[in-house]
């Protein structure tokens, strides 16, 4: 029996395991690969497609906001229909949308420009990858129980921060040899293997052992993604637009509403989407602050290395890929070690180490030298291989922290709810660092026009002061990210706890437990006594 009841029969077959592990890693692989690969190519497609600067900005802002609308209703309809069906649905609709934004250049649409093409690709892109990055979780945790689970997890984190840290590499390499089009028809390929692993691998079966299928939420599915809609345009346009401005606070408070609308509507739901008491147990509700706050500060930090590295430092984006190489290396190595500490001194403690030491990793990165050359790059390299290491550790022990505290046959939309808090988080880190990091561009350009007012700069003064301002904004940056992802690793320690074996389940081999098999949890992370399906 499962730890909530389910018959282990609901998990594929052992043959079929490595089958279903292939089609979550590798359809995370091309989810998260597409966040940030697009980047890089973001000059070469406005120049190829006569683009402005907005509509450059909305090739990234498209996908995430898809992504962010639709990512919790992907979940729970993973839970309700089974993760094969969705799952593989999922899978086709990124594909769909990867092939409309290769040929976004070569369509022709009555009324419609190239550009707009493709931000309507990138729109379906996101509405697929909402799907593939909650599941792909879900399917790792759910297909298996004991090692085979943890070395899943360890694997599904490895993945999921070296496709974060690769795209700049990638998509410089794609863009200089092959083409801006094949940032997204790489995904082609790989996708139908994805499919064809989902389709062999995984169970056909809903994971809930109930036996009439539970309704679809339809309002409360309705309010959480207008509320994820509100709040994540407003992040997005709250620079340009002023965050005091009609149209960031409108939002703002919309989805202020939205939240209580849907916090009435999930309370009276005879089959809500998630029950609320959930988040009345601490592993669940500190796991989620904790991964809200990595996605608000290391996240975003691999964010504004590549910046930095290229706007301050002066490297091409294919050259900043390549000094982006030693944190993704440490990431890899991170993932076996994590699950080594796990076993060692269990899941809150692993975590909370971690977090306090990537803390300290970021604040490393101040070391950035404001007059220094492309070879001043070193000077990052102790805090990106730390913060490299401890990210490798904490992305799976916070995600697998998460969904443990679920049912099982909602592991689908608790993942859900855990990649939402965290695209949110990063959401918020980057506007709150790209505050911080044009505070300072701005003052300088400031500065340059009252210098010229007195004659004319040298062309080299320009760029010192420049480089000035980009790093010391950097800087300013890593200092919040320290501080948010410290903030972390404290929430982490007073809220979370270790999950513990239901009766007559063993943990894996020689993993840590503060608690014997027979010991039931706290009473705080009891499964609810209302019924949820």
């Amino acid at each position: 029996m499962s730890p909530t009841g389910a018959p282990s029969a609901a998990r594929p077959a052992g043959r079929h395991q490595g089958l279903a592990l292939l089609a979550a890693l590798l359809g995370l692989f091309v989810a998260l690969l597409d966040v940030t690969v697009v980047t890089v190519a973001l000059p070469t497609i406005r120049t190829d497609l006569n683009a402005s600067f907005s509509d450059m900005e909305w090739v990234a802002n498209a996908y995430l906001l898809a992504l962010a609308v639709f990512i919790v209703t992907a979940g729970r309809l993973g839970d309700l229909f089974g993760q094969r069906r969705i799952y593989t649905a999922g899978v086709v609709v990124f594909l769909v949308g990867s092939l409309v934004c290769g040929g976004a250049g070569k369509i022709e649409v009555p009324g419609l420009t190239h550009v707009t093409v493709l931000h309507l690709g990138r729109v379906v892109q996101g509405f697929g990858g909402a799907v593939i990055m909650p599941l792909s979780l879900a399917i790792v945790y759910s297909a298996s129980e004991g090692k085979r689970r943890a070395l899943g997890m360890m694997l599904w984190g490895a993945v999921g921060g070296v496709a974060t840290a690769l795209g700049p590499l990638v998509g410089g390499l794609l863009v200089a040899h092959a083409g801006w089009e094949w940032i997204f028809l790489l995904n082609l390929p790989i996708g139908l293997v994805v499919i064809f692993a989902a389709l062999r691998g995984l169970g056909g079966k809903p994971l809930s052992t109930a036996n009439v299928r539970a309704p679809l939420d339809v309002p409360g599915l309705v309010s959480v993604s207008a509320m994820l809609f509100c709040l994540n345009l407003a992040i997005i346009q709250g620079s340009s637009w002023g965050w005091t401005s009609g149209g960031a606070l409108g939002l703002f408070a919309a989805a202020a509403a939205l939240v209580a609308v849907f916090l009435v509507l999930e309370s009276r739901s005879a089959a809500p989407i998630m029950n609320l008491g959930w988040f009345r147990r601490p592993s669940f509700g500190g796991s989620v602050v904790g991964g809200f706050l990595l996605g608000a500060g290391m996240f975003s930090v691999i964010f504004y290395i590549s910046i930095y590295l290229q706007t301050g430092l002066g490297l091409s984006a294919q050259a900043a890929g390549v000094r982006l190489l030693p944190m993704t290396l440490m990431l890899i190595l991170g993932a076996p070690l994590g699950s080594r500490l796990k076993a060692g001194l269990g899941a809150r403690k692993a975590l909370v180490a971690a977090l306090a030491l990537m803390a300290a990793g970021i604040a490393l990165l101040t070391l950035a030298d404001p007059a220094g050359g492309t070879g001043s790059w070193t000077r990052l390299l102790p805090g990106m291989l730390l913060t490299g290491l401890t990210l490798g550790i904490a992305m799976p022990l916070c995600s697998e922290l998460t969904i443990a505290s679920a049912p099982r046959d909602q592991v689908g939309v608790a993942a859900s709810a855990g990649t939402m808090f965290r695209q949110v988080g990063n959401a918020v880190g980057i506007a709150i660092m790209g505050a911080l990091l044009s505070g300072k561009t701005d003052s300088v350009h400031a500065a340059v026009a009252r210098r010229a007012e007195s004659g004319p700069l040298l062309p080299g003064d320009v760029r010192r002061l420049q480089q000035a301002a980009v790093t010391h904004g950097f800087q300013n940056s890593a200092w919040y990210a320290a501080a948010a992802t410290l903030l972390a690793a404290a929430l982490v320690a007073v809220l979370v706890r270790d999950p513990v074996p239901a009766p007559g389940q063993r943990p894996a081999d020689g993993e840590h437990s503060q608690a014997g098999p027979a010991v039931q949890p706290p009473a705080t992370d009891r499964p609810i006594d209302r019924p949820t399906v």
